[in-house]
Order: structure tokens, then sequence, then C-alpha cells
């Protein structure tokens, strides 16, 4: 994890460990909402909205009380660095980056097309 997240992890493990009332508070509100949140990015994913963008503020919120959470908030920031480097690398000739530039304009205009297609048919279906 990046230094200034951590540093905003211990401030918040800081503030919620002063007292027993605030640590169990926030211990049920992390339990409880981290996964809620997590769970309506999961729905984004097929509905309109920024489900990935919204699974890793869930992930986020559970790594304020579960390590497990951290390691998959870490393992997930690695993962997006990889495919930023591959999109567009730091030491790759113009041609290169403006591939990757094009490839990831082209990425995020076919999703977008998916999404609008797939709340158009759901919103042409007759539900009871």
């Amino acid at each position: 994890m990046s230094p200034r997240a951590q540093s905003l992890l211990s401030r918040i493990e800081t503030w919620s460990g002063s007292g027993p009332v605030r640590a169990i508070a926030v211990k049920v509100l992390v339990t409880v909402g981290g996964p809620l949140v997590v769970l309506a990015g999961v729905a984004m994913l097929v509905l309109p909205g920024p489900g990935l963008v919204v699974i890793a503020l869930g992930l986020a919120l559970l790594a304020v009380e579960y390590q497990w959470a951290r390691g998959l908030l870490a393992l997930l920031g690695r993962a997006l660095a990889r495919a930023k480097q591959t999109a567009l690398p730091r030491d790759g000739s113009p041609v290169r980056r403006l591939a990757g530039i094009a490839g990831t304009a082209g990425f995020l205009v076919v999703t977008t097309l998916a999404t609008g297609a797939i709340t158009t048919f759901l919103g042409s279906q007759a539900f009871l």
C-alpha cells in the first residue's frame, strides 16, 4: 500500500481506538457497510454505474478494519499499476504510447456502448 494510504489508515485506527464505543461503532459500520458497497459495485458491473470503482471503495472501507481487505486492495493497486504500464509505457515510443491511448479509449467506448445496450434491453423488458 502507498505511504499515503497507510497514513490515512493509521489515523483512522488511532481515532477509532480512542474509546470503546468508537471502536465498536467503527467495526459495525465497516462490517455492515463494506460488503453492501461491494455488492452495489458488483451489481453495477451489469447495471449502469462505475462498478469497479465502487468495488474498490468497498474494499477500502473494509480495509479500515480487516487485514485481508488491505492485502486485496494492495493486490488490486499493483494490478492496476501493471495495466497502466502496459497501456502507457513511460519509456515507449510515441507510436506505442498513441496505440495505448487509442486502445484505452476504444475499451472505454465499447464498454460504454455495451452498458447502454444492456440498459436499453432491460428497459424494454416487461417486468411484473
